[in-house]
């Protein structure tokens, strides 16, 4: 895609947002007359709303973002929607019983309207008395990453807070995005690696001659940050397309699909099964040692275990080779694609952009450490623009950084002074119960039970209360039908959210959350640190929503330590701390920030000078000039192609070395094809983050007969009988959805692309029913990568795919609940 076409698309999306909204009551400092233009941000990027009578009527682009999101024209509608949480709800039978009753309900009755006093009152009492009664194990408060965002009221940090102060709660190690690499990789490279700075695309473009885009999609991914983007990653990718353009550079995509990226370069596309990737590298590998390929020098010095692995490649300990004829009848890619491959790899430097979706499968910690082989083997880690890398494609990086502080933002800690004012707080006798994360359900079906995890035994823990701030676990987690039934085991389900998703229907008590344009914050944008941003209140808040900053402070006064969650600071004058902070930080530097009033009044500060002393940064280069000196995290020292540590786990799926193993459904399974004979992938959509922003007008822009799309190719599709435009049934032992076909050729044979993020939209919300909206995660599996990690499996799953015939029912996932004003 060139980016005038990129623009182009966008400003479609702009002929499409005049969105009219409703009148917001009570907004009485304005007239019909008042006009004005404003600033703000999200995690779509930072842009301009146009107000009028405290109406959002439409935001464009703020002028300073290299490569905006069309995704920011959705801001109007995301505050004005009609699936927005106004007012403080309690299901009708848990308020009748002040307490736990008829957890069968839920999703099924009623909501009652109550007070803020009322929700604060039972939010606080359940949480307390289930903690003193069971203890930390007992509360669930994980609260993803995603939604709202800010450096004060994110829901995330704010509520963890909340609970800590409470006494502690149950949280995940690790992520839903990377939890398999996060486990896996300091094993091999002593650190996370998925999160730590990747090498510059300034020095990629000016040094690699081979760019190789392995299970990700970068020029999609990059539209959204942790915190607010700028896109200046995308002028990189202006030049990385000329230097492919030009002959330069060669650039591939390995992915069973012709991704965003893969068009814009126009890659050679390596058509991978899905999860067979680890197959495919290991031919590699084999081919480069038997064809004396590989840097044989790099690997003596700067790394261990290769003669172990080797004796795996050559089949002396299992009996099978794994030359590129093994691997070619695993992966589907031809045997002298394979050679080709990785010879020319192998001939040039070449840089390896490893994606979370490789995983994200079952297994999914050898793919990262396969990856990390493969590049040990090619030799060019620490050279310039060489190596591997497994957070480029993320956060808007690579782009030159910006001399600038970076911001701070609340905590969730607890500050030492109020140790010593309450010495017998109970955060002093309890501490956190941590669990592998995506393993939340798990623990609610075997409460009690030991889980292997990364060499320990994991006690999972008795969760009777949850509370969810930032995000929707019914979209975002695997086979959502067994979630739910074992969701009613849970006493109380507490919700903090702006909308009425799905997760909302199934709580009993739901907190209405203020967006970003509603509340006071500030944040600093990702990637490059440019500009810090202000965020002010720029419209009165949908209803009676608060921020998260306001309901869990107002939690912790009915806990009696309201000062120790704010440190006797309101929101403006943490906004202001975290400013000053930043001055300070600013001046250690040689660098003038304006007063904080002068910033506050603009809106943002910039910072305009380049850092140069990264703009060429290469991973690694240290660790290659002297090994010794700059030795990596690992116990060696070295890059471990073979692990002891590991290996005295010793686990069946995890071995002390990358190997192949047969992920627990594929298209290599003669059994489980022969009634589910396609793979099943989710990528994320270029429409919306995860699942936000489905609810508003830009899901008109893609849906397919008011469904997510399905992308099947015309082999499929004829065998099938379906055409773009059917509308299409996909299933599988776990459940069933319905989708819009969409039918073309960037998808290989026995593949199926439903991306994550369609809310859940069942008949019967609460049972065992047909999705009509096409939530993917209806048909994943919800099962651990491996006794190493834990990690979700959400690329791993077969179904079957047939015209749907049956009645079309209305989707009911953007409309309330029933709700009545008393009992």
């Amino acid at each position: 895609m060139k980016r005038r076409d990129f623009i182009k698309y966008g400003s479609i999306l702009g002929a499409a947002t005049t969105v009219k909204a409703k009148s917001l009551e009570g907004w009485a400092d304005l007239t019909n007359f008042d006009k004005k233009t404003v600033l703000s941000s999200n995690r779509f990027g930072m842009f301009e709303a146009v107000i009028q009578s405290g109406e959002v009527l439409e935001t464009k682009a703020f002028k300073g973002d290299y490569f905006p999101s069309p995704m920011i024209k959705a801001a109007a509608d995301r505050i004005q929607n009609q699936t927005r949480v106004e007012y403080p709800m309690v299901r009708k039978s848990f308020l009748k019983a002040k307490g736990p009753s008829n957890n069968h309900l839920r999703g099924k009755e009623e909501f009652v309207r109550v007070s803020w006093d009322v929700a604060l009152d039972l939010t606080a009492k359940h949480m307390r008395d289930t903690f003193d009664k069971y203890g930390p194990e007992s509360i669930y408060g994980e609260c993803y990453w995603w939604g709202g965002s800010g450096r004060v009221s994110w829901g995330r940090t704010v509520s963890r807070r909340m609970m800590r102060i409470l006494g502690g709660f149950v949280t995940e190690s690790g992520d839903y995005s990377t939890g398999a690499g996060l486990v896996i990789m300091p094993h091999v490279l002593g650190g996370s690696s998925v999160y730590d700075t990747p090498t510059k695309w300034k020095s990629i473009i000016e040094n690699a001659k081979n760019v190789v885009i392995w299970g990700c999609d970068p020029l999609l991914t990059n539209q959204i940050t942790w915190s607010t983007p700028m896109h200046r990653c995308y002028k990189e990718y202006e030049k990385l397309q000329a230097a492919v353009f030009s002959g330069k550079i060669k650039a591939f995509s390995v992915d069973p699909r012709k991704n965003e990226t893969q068009k814009y370069l126009d890659s050679e596309h390596i058509a991978v099964k899905p999860n067979t990737d680890v197959a495919l590298m290991i031919g590699m590998a084999h081919y480069l040692y038997t064809k004396k390929l590989y840097d044989e020098k790099f690997i003596k010095k700067y790394t261990v275990g290769f003669n172990k692995f080797k004796k795996y490649l050559l089949g002396k300990e299992d009996g099978e080779e794994k030359d590129i004829k093994w691997a070619s009848k695993i992966c589907g890619v031809d045997e002298k694609t394979i050679a080709k491959f990785a010879t020319t790899l192998a001939k040039e430097r070449t840089v390896l952009l490893c994606g979370r979706a490789l995983q994200r499968q079952d297994h999914g910690e050898q793919a990262h450490w396969m990856c990390t082989v493969l590049a040990a083997m090619l030799g060019h880690m620490g050279l310039p623009g060489g190596g591997i890398e497994f957070s480029l494609a993320y956060n808007s990086s690579g782009a030159t950084d910006k001399l600038a502080p970076t911001i701070t933002g609340i905590s969730q800690s607890i500050p030492e002074k109020y140790n010593k004012k309450y010495p017998n707080a109970p955060w002093l006798k309890h501490h956190d119960v941590v669990i592998p994360s995506s393993r939340s359900i798990e623990a609610i079906q075997r409460p009690g039970e030991d889980l292997d995890q990364n060499g320990k035994k994991i006690k999972l823990p008795h969760i009777r209360l949850m509370y969810n701030a930032s995000g929707s676990p019914l979209t975002r987690h695997h086979d959502v039908n067994n979630m739910i039934k074992q969701w009613k085991k849970v006493d109380t389900v507490i919700t903090a959210e702006p909308y009425w998703t799905s997760t909302a229907k199934m709580s009993d008590i739901i907190l209405p959350v203020a967006t970003e344009l509603e509340r006071i914050d500030i944040d600093q944008t990702g990637g490059t640190k440019e500009y810090i941003i202000a965020r002010k209140a720029h419209v009165k808040p949908k209803g009676e929503s608060q921020s998260d900053f306001w309901i869990c402070r107002e939690l912790c006064k009915r806990w009696g330590y309201e000062e120790v969650f704010t440190e006797e600071k309101t929101e403006l004058e943490w906004v202001k701390y975290i400013y000053e902070d930043a001055v300070q930080k600013a001046k250690t530097m040689n660098l003038k920030m304006p007063s904080f009033e002068k910033f506050w009044e603009k809106g943002y500060v910039r910072f305009e000078e380049d850092d140069t002393s990264t703009q060429n940064y290469t991973r690694y280069t240290e660790f290659r000039e002297n090994p010794y000196k700059h030795r990596l995290g690992t116990p060696s020292g070295k890059i471990e192609i073979y692990s002891p540590v590991i290996a005295k786990f010793n686990y069946d799926d995890c071995k002390g070395h990358p190997m192949w193993i047969e992920p627990i459904e594929w298209l290599g399974d003669k059994e489980k094809t022969k009634k589910y004979p396609m793979h099943i992938i989710s990528p994320h959509s270029k429409y919306r983050l995860h699942s936000q922003l489905n609810n508003t007008f830009i899901r008109g822009l893609y849906e397919i007969g008011g469904r997510e799309p399905l992308v099947i190719n015309h082999k499929e599709a004829k065998k099938r009988g379906l055409k773009t435009g059917d509308i299409a049934r996909i299933f599988n032992d776990r459940g069933e959805i319905l989708v819009g076909v969409y039918v073309s050729d960037i998808v290989i044979d026995d593949v199926a692309v439903v991306c994550e993020g369609a809310w859940y939209s069942p008949e019967k919300l609460g049972d065992k029913t047909l999705c009509q909206h096409g939530n993917v995660n209806v048909l994943t599996i919800d099962k651990g990568t491996s006794k190493l990690a834990q990690s979700n499996i959400a690329h791993t799953a077969l179904v079957q795919i047939e015209k749907y015939k049956g009645e079309l029912k209305p989707i009911n996932a953007f409309t309330k609940p029933k709700i009545i004003q008393s009992l």
